[in-house]
């Protein structure tokens, strides 16, 4: 009976992980020619800097729980899968990943085949990442019996089809040897499988085969390993992450095709990126599973699976995607047709061994095609309409999913991390350090990120002052590392920041909007960490903007603000990121180069749509502490307003402000809510003079 399964790895697990790569030690390993003699250093390098710095597993495991998974016991062995429901009008879907992928691996084929009718099923191999472990190693011909055992546990005795590559090409292709019957299609990216008595005779065979025989004298040193000792590896690879970083990174770097230099290194990052490569890691790791994924490989030798029996034919149809695999070459179509019984065969243009993250489109577009054609049919009956429906809300939600992860990658290629990053209790900050004097602290605005002060303010202050600028947690790249936090947490987290800093004196602190009252929550109840504010159209009164019943609800539930940061957030802030910004700016004009220089677009991303939900959320509570605190403070206090501002008033944040914060000031100036970006000068000029009188 299967069970609804959630990602939930312990904290101490993850710090073990993440201290046992802090502590690898580099000093030990010459380059070995670089990738001619295995990984590339300086590619492994990148990857470890990002995990230790930018990387978040829990951003990753909130954004694959949103996928439906369950665990079921079949035949003795624990199964973990995903089950998206279609409207049952197709047969269902299996889909079969390899070594060393994971189910990740189809995350963008799922909507889209679901709303073309599918049931899609995508279960992590046995010993690998949520799967329990197999009791001894097993190849792949016992794992198309578990395979086949899931499928009948879901549909009983519906037709079902099946696609997968490596691994997943052999598991499928026993399945099809053993079950003809229950399998209506079998679609593969890679020919793994022939029978045993199947021999080259044609010259384009036999070149392929000599081809196949001398990239496997090079190439294949990890099956030997893996299919003879993997426990002695085993051993070897538990107490390393950095060790299974390289392992996996090796074959995503070697079989990928993707361009190569003189040298043999492969430009991996244009296929695949830092996040994608680390999470599909840390499901080797997070569950101690890199041992058992290599079980496979010496199931096969001692089940003897490696080849179909002598005379066999799959009689099941069967269509080829042959992708140009620079490791494991396909083989010619009249090759592959003495075991297969293929009714289609695509020569694909691009795509390596992970066909499925490197080309999804092409493989999506051939599998339809393969699943639509009459050579694959299904007799089960149409379902109801609510069915149907509710097929097709769940693919707009998964496409929803894969929309937000696709767009969510190049927005951070496009405006990647410029500084560095610092722990302190509460959130990893990512901050920009310039310049030297006495120091200024900047905090941006609601849904922005430190480049907002890029227009001209931080490049005015560096000559004479030493310049901090600060993503707050959630924006730009700093992030949390417990629930997200609202506005005084954030003056608490910030506060900690200044101390951390150890700056040789209080520094003036500016805030721009949001940022704004962050700045006084930092002054009002964290006495002596600031020598003075510096405001920018800061927001100063509870804005009542929201309901304090929606309030409550959007802040004690956050587990459905997570699933809408993830999955509808990302969408829609893109859709209105023009009318949304241009509203803001009013009325001055969104500079064009915003998105990027301004770092505008990071604000689409689901970590800053739960965070800014969060922030306005607890606007009304925490500005209600702050305001009461106000007649307290005794540091200086300046406010600046562009006179047009259409987003908070000036008569009434400005104003009422400066009427209780004793000695506080209040000035004018042209321009709109955006002063910063807008008008940076005059946004300058105000902050310049307010060092002045503090600071000097």
């Amino acid at each position: 009976m299967a069970e609804p399964f959630l990602i939930a790895i312990p904290e101490d697990r993850l710090a073990v992980i993440h201290a046992k790569v802090e502590a690898f030690d580099w000093s030990i390993m010459p380059d070995a020619e670089d990738w001619r003699s295995g990984v590339g250093l300086a590619d492994l390098k990148r990857l470890v800097d990002y995990w230790l710095t930018r990387y978040d597993w829990r951003a990753q495991e909130r954004r694959l729980n949103l996928l439906p998974q369950f665990a079921a016991e079949v035949q003795g062995q624990r199964l973990h899968f995903i089950h998206v429901r279609g409207d049952g009008s197709r047969p269902p879907l299996l889909l079969l990943h390899g070594w060393p992928g994971s189910f990740l691996e189809f995350e963008a084929l799922i909507a889209p085949l679901v709303a073309d009718g599918h049931d899609v099923v995508v279960p992590s191999l046995p010993g690998y990442a949520f799967s329990g472990r197999p009791v001894s190693p097993i190849g792949p011909k016992q794992t198309a019996e578990l395979m086949h055992g899931l499928m009948v546990e879901l549909f009983g005795t519906r037709r079902y089809l099946v696609q997968g590559g490596d691994w997943g090409a052999a598991i499928g292709g026993w399945m099809a040897h053993a079950h003809p019957d229950a399998i209506a299609g079998l679609h593969l990216n890679m020919v793994l499988l022939q029978a045993k008595d199947v021999a080259p005779k044609k010259p384009d065979e036999v070149a392929w085969a000599a081809k196949r025989a001398e990239l496997a004298k090079e190439e294949t040193g990890y099956s030997q390993e893996q299919g003879t000792r993997p426990q002695t590896l085993g051993v070897a690879m538990s107490d390393s992450p950095v060790g299974v970083a390289a392992w996996i990174l090796e074959k995503f770097g070697a079989w990928a095709d993707v361009p190569r230099d003189a040298h043999c290194r492969p430009d991996l990052w244009q296929a695949f990126d830092e996040d994608l490569l680390l999470t599909n890691i840390m499901l080797y790791l997070v569950e101690g599973s890199f041992v058992t994924s290599t079980w496979m490989y010496r199931g096969r030798v001692l089940e003897g699976s490696g080849n179909f029996p002598a005379g066999t034919r799959i009689a099941v149809p069967t269509g080829i995607a042959a992708f140009p695999d620079p490791v494991f070459p396909p083989p010619p179509r009249s090759q592959a047709e003495k075991t297969y019984d293929i009714v289609q065969w695509t020569e694909m243009p691009a795509g390596g061994h992970f066909a499925a993250l490197e080309q999804p489109d092409l493989l999506l577009a051939d599998m339809r095609r393969f699943f639509a054609s009459r050579s694959v049919s299904d007799d089960a009956p149409k379902r109801s309409i609510v069915l149907r429906s509710a097929g097709i809300i769940a693919a707009t939600l998964a496409a929803a999913a894969v929309y937000t992860r696709a767009t969510t990658r190049r927005i951070k290629q496009d405006v990647p991390a410029d500084g560095r990053f610092i722990d302190v209790a509460g959130a990893r900050i990512h901050y920009v350090d310039r310049g030297a004097g006495p120091p200024i602290v900047l905090i941006h605005g609601l849904g922005a990120q430190l480049r907002n002060f890029s227009y001209g303010v931080a490049d005015a202050l560096a000559d004479t002052y030493r310049v901090i600028l600060v993503d707050r947690p959630g924006s730009g790249y700093s992030v949390p590392t417990g629930e997200q936090s609202g506005i005084l947490g954030q003056s608490a987290i910030i506060a900690r920041l200044i101390d951390k800093l150890a700056l040789d004196r209080p520094p003036l602190l500016v805030g721009h909007s949001l940022g704004g009252a962050v700045a006084l929550g930092v002054a009002t109840h964290h006495p002596g960490a600031v020598a003075g504010l510096a405001l920018l159209a800061p927001m100063t009164q509870p804005p009542g903007s929201i309901p304090a019943s929606v309030a409550n609800a959007i802040e004690s539930n956050p587990g459905a603000r997570a699933i809408f940061a993830n999955l509808l957030g990302t969408p829609i802030s893109r859709a209105a990121y023009g009318m949304r910004w241009g509203k803001i700016f009013a009325p001055d004009a969104v500079p064009a180069d915003f998105a990027t220089r301004g770092g505008g677009g990071l604000g689409g991303r689901p970590v800053s749509v739960n965070a800014a939900l969060v922030e306005l959320a607890s606007a009304e509570i925490d500005l209600n502490a702050i305001v009461r605190r106000y007649a307290e403070l005794s540091i200086p206090v300046a406010l600046l307003y562009g006179r047009d501002d259409r987003v908070l008033a000036p008569a009434i944040d400005g104003e009422r402000a400066v009427a209780a914060i004793p000695g506080a000031t209040l000035e004018m100036t042209d321009g709109g809510h955006m002063l910063p970006v807008g008008h940076p000068q005059a946004s300058a000029a105000f902050v310049r003079n307010c060092a002045e009188r503090i600071l000097q």
